[in-house]
């Protein structure tokens, strides 16, 4: 991910799912040269006419980056070009003394390419993943 505004600027991301509520994952920031490790956990798995709950972490050296930690609620859409994802929730960064409202939006195309865009409290990210 590459994101030229954001105080990481470029990160490379892998993820592992252990289970499929639980994901861990490991992430690489290019301008710190430091490691960030990441976890989620699904308590709440979507319905029809629910939306999943999950809590996510991501840590590292407070001089790297924003250590975090976050609860959303998300919801997915099918459509015929791919899969449509909403999440929402609050975040916590460990050197802010508040919380912050998060929220998404990406769309799944064909052969797992996503597109999409975040907003961390602050500002806003475009993405792209495969």
């Amino acid at each position: 991910m590459y994101v030229p505004g954001s105080l990481t600027t470029a990160e490379t991301f892998v993820w592992y799912s252990a289970t499929p509520d639980f994901t861990v994952g490991l992430a690489y920031l290019w301008k710190q040269g430091a490691f960030r490790f990441l976890g989620s956990y699904r308590f709440i798995r979507e319905t029809v006419s629910t939306p999943g709950f999950s809590v996510s972490v991501g840590l590292q050296g407070i001089g790297t980056g924003n250590p975090g930690y976050s609860a959303t609620l998300e919801k997915n859409f099918a459509t015929k070009t791919g899969k449509i994802n909403i999440f929402g929730g609050i975040g916590f960064r460990s050197n802010e003394a508040h919380t912050h409202p998060v929220a998404g939006l990406k769309m799944e195309l064909p052969r797992r390419v996503t597109l999409g865009f975040q907003w961390d409290g602050h500002n806003h990210h475009p993405f792209v993943t495969y």
